[in-house]
């Protein structure tokens, strides 16, 4: 388990993606017209794990792995970047997405959408053993 940061930027020459990606040290924040523009950055305590989490949610969106490359917004992959389960830390928040009003609602949407799915197993696991208990117990 090794901590880091999990980095989120844009870039002119490759308009319409994001790139995720992992990082020990936090780069320097952006400038005024840098590209790649840096757009959001997190501190994680087990960056590898973050980095799948944030994988799963936007897979379907992939269109490189090694480069880390999705087809989504900006505003949609910090969502769900945020909405993962594990501790983390903002560090980092492009001003422009932190005053965005739609922000706060797609992360909330997300995680509502991560406890519904845990709500759901975790009652499919609860029916698992009360299956196995009464067959335990009425001896087939």
């Amino acid at each position: 388990m090794r901590s880091g940061y999990l980095l989120l930027e844009t870039s002119a020459s490759h308009p319409g993606l994001v790139r995720i990606f992992i990082a020990a040290t936090l780069p320097p924040l952006p400038g005024p017209a840098a590209d790649p523009e840096l757009r959001h950055a997190v501190r994680c305590d087990d960056i590898d794990v973050a980095r799948m989490h944030a994988h799963e949610l936007l897979r379907r969106r992939l269109v490189d792995i090694d480069a880390g490359l999705y087809r989504a917004g900006p505003l949609e992959a910090v969502a769900a970047v945020e909405s993962i389960g594990l501790s983390h830390r903002r560090v980092y928040l492009d001003p422009v997405l932190a005053a965005d009003p739609a922000l706060e609602p797609a992360i909330a949407t997300l995680i509502a959408r991560r406890q519904r799915r845990d709500r759901i197993w975790e009652w499919v696991g609860m029916a698992a053993l009360g299956l196995l208990l009464i067959k335990v117990l009425l001896g087939f």
